[in-house]
């Protein structure tokens, strides 16, 4: 059984940037999943297509302006101008979308290939969680070394609160660690093994007001100096004890197959995005959709300012831009990227018949955030746009189930 996928573009944290650009995939993303592994993710750029995309002027518009800039004192809806199951409104598709070969879409080696550094890039990334560390004892601790010590620290020979690692054992680096005084610079020419007794004065402006200015000390035992992690043996039984909650194996070779295919899908499903956004033909973008788009962007700046408590002409500014204007020329692109990859998503989905129930958007709360309700996300963005998103994820599915390997 394959791993369990995490969810595709953040979801909540990126809802709004996922309208703006299809999917805010960035070439060279770190992408952490909820089954344990992780994977830098690196786009094999499509092939240039040998169709035209674009008018003169590089906009797929049916007319030759856009509307004005969204007056941002209205309102604006992630559900509006989605009919009740979450398509465009008034919009043929297949007006502007040339339909291509969904249910076979060829992948080239160079995506779909696997090599096996970088299985073994995640296999060593999860081994680390499970390394011991190299004690050393045979040499006096050096400044910049990481070393483990235990202390009790007292004031006028009583124990204060908070003033003692309780024998757990800390990790610290002398001098990158910030201790009081000079602390850790105490112990350097001191053998692991044995005990140091630390005398540091508690500076004026201590936030603990009973030990401002007090002297203190501290009996610190050095357990032992840090050296390189020590990895496990990776084993069958290894595996089949410490790995169990990641999926459906037991053995070394089916952890080593399961990465390959979480790699795998990770790699074709960002082409399928990849392919969608820029290869499909698209002779024209409805202008209603490229204002759509642009709503949706300067509401996601709305939305950022109200969190800094700051106007939103200061935030554009921060981002390098002078006006809500030049902001949406500036992100022009992605705006007209977000607006291809909807009409084709939807192209598909109306020509694969593939749909959204209120059973499968309970569904989707269910295997991915654990809950029934989700009420809240429905406040936010109305069941359209969940039902939209969710039947793209869908529609990206069925392609990548049915592509086939070149």
């Amino acid at each position: 059984m394959k791993l369990k996928k995490a969810l595709i573009c953040g979801f909540l944290a990126l809802a709004a940037m996922l309208a703006v650009s299809g999917c805010g995939r960035n070439s060279n993303d770190v992408t952490e999943t909820e089954n344990g592994y992780s994977q830098e993710q690196h786009n094999d750029p499509a092939p240039p297509s040998n169709e035209p995309t674009s008018n003169e002027d590089g906009a797929l518009l049916d007319s030759a302006d856009v509307s004005e800039p969204f007056d941002f004192d209205g309102e604006f809806f992630f559900s509006q101008g989605l009919d009740e199951n979450g398509f465009w409104q008034g919009i043929n598709v297949s007006d502007h979308v040339e339909m291509f070969n969904y249910q076979a879409l060829p992948i080239p080696a160079s995506v779909h290939h696997v090599p096996e550094e970088d299985i073994q890039v995640i296999v060593d990334d999860m081994m680390v969680h499970h390394a011991t560390t190299e004690q050393i004892t045979n040499r006096p601790v050096a400044y910049g070394d990481r070393i483990n010590i235990d202390f009790v620290g007292s004031t006028g020979g009583v124990e204060f609160e908070g003033g003692s690692t309780m024998g757990q054992g800390m990790y610290v680096t002398i001098g990158v660690t910030q201790f009081i005084d000079d602390f850790l610079y105490q112990l350097i020419g001191h053998m692991p093994g044995t005990v140091v007794n630390v005398e540091v004065t508690f500076p004026d402006d201590y936030f603990e007001e009973s030990l401002q200015g007090a002297e203190a000390l501290f009996i610190t035992p050095i357990n032992y100096i840090a050296g390189e992690p020590i990895l496990p043996e990776l084993t069958d039984d290894f595996v089949a004890e410490n790995f169990w909650q990641f999926g459906d194996f037991s053995t070394v070779d089916e952890l080593f197959e399961d990465i390959r295919g979480f790699i795998q899908d990770g790699s074709v499903t960002q082409y399928i995005h990849e392919y969608i956004s820029t290869q499909v033909v698209v002779n024209s973008i409805p202008p209603l959709l490229i204002r759509y788009f642009e709503q949706a962007m300067l509401q996601q700046y709305k939305e950022e300012a109200m969190q800094f408590n700051i106007e939103l002409e200061d935030l554009i500014g921060w981002h390098g831009f002078e006006s809500i204007e030049e902001l949406i020329e500036g992100s022009r692109e992605d705006i007209e990227s977000g607006a291809r990859t909807s009409l084709v998503l939807q192209a598909v989905a109306q020509d694969a018949d593939i749909t959204v129930t209120i059973q499968d958007v309970t569904n989707f709360f269910i295997e991915n955030f654990g809950m029934e309700d989700f009420s809240m996300f429905e406040e936010i963005y109305g069941l359209p746009w969940l039902k939209q998103f969710i039947r793209n994820e869908k529609v990206i599915e069925y392609i990548s189930e049915r592509v086939v390997f070149a």
